[in-house]
């Protein structure tokens, strides 16, 4: 079933989701060589603690972090290591949540370390966030979850990117992860039609690969990484849907 939120409701949503915009603002801004995944991830329990919130993904089906850390060919839920040294050039993608008064907040976003990026990670991090601007033009009342996929799979693949079917966003709001999910990808799409009140996590996710879903997950349990070690790329961001077309929440004004 798919609660549809109040104003009040969304008013919420927008203050977790700011919260997680500025969280990841900052864990963006201190990003070093040298620096590690757990690092990273004190960063943001440090942040999450300073603004009196919980991280969302702590615990979160028995994830053992508060920081999704996926680094180059990782592609999503990558767990943070203290023996995994960040290098000047790699991709990180960071996927964080918190809880405000009961409301979630969720995004991701993937960037370089350093200043050196090449022009193949270039047309990766700006594929994929293109594509994330194209789904959630989309979400527009009257329009679909299936309009959505094929907005982001046909910018993916116009950018040579092999899109990441299998994985995708979702419904927000008192929990995590709501209907609908809502698919990279056209084939596998759900056939949901869009009405004002509806708050989805739209999260694009590819790689530089040559095949769609090309992947396999660590021993670990959680991290996703392709098995042609093909960098991938991972943003997302909390969209209301409104009678006006969509407001994005987690993004900082």
């Amino acid at each position: 079933m798919i609660e549809l939120k109040t104003k009040e409701d969304i008013e919420k949503l927008r203050k977790a989701n700011k919260i997680v915009a500025e969280i990841l603002q900052i864990i963006k801004e201190e990003t070093k060589a040298g620096m590690t995944g757990i690092d990273l991830d004190e960063i943001a329990r440090r942040e999450a603690e300073k603004r009196n919130v919980k991280p969302a993904f702590l615990g979160l089906y028995g994830f053992p972090a508060a920081l999704c850390v996926s680094i180059n060919e990782e592609i999503v839920h990558g767990v943070p290591k203290k023996n995994k040294i960040l290098k000047e050039g790699d991709i990180v993608s960071i996927d964080f949540g918190v809880v405000y008064d009961g409301w979630y907040g969720d995004a991701a976003v993937s960037y370089v370390v350093g200043d050196k990026i090449s022009d193949r990670k270039k047309r990766l991090l700006e594929g994929v966030e293109k594509a994330l601007i194209a789904g959630i033009e989309q979400c527009i009342p009257g329009k679909s979850v299936k309009d959505i996929a094929a907005a982001i799979e046909g910018t993916l693949e116009a950018y040579r990117l092999a899109p990441i079917c299998d994985y995708g966003g979702h419904g927000i709001g008192r929990k995590p992860h709501e209907e609908p999910h809502v698919s990279n990808c056209v084939a596998n799409a759900e056939d949901v039609v869009l009405k004002p009140g509806m708050v989805l996590a739209i999260e694009p996710m590819a790689t530089l690969g040559r095949r769609k879903n090309f992947y396999r997950k660590l021993k670990d349990g959680w991290t996703v990484v392709s098995k042609e070690k093909a960098l991938a790329a991972h943003f997302e961001h909390s969209v209301a849907i409104t009678e006006n077309g969509p407001e994005i929440l987690s993004k900082l004004d």
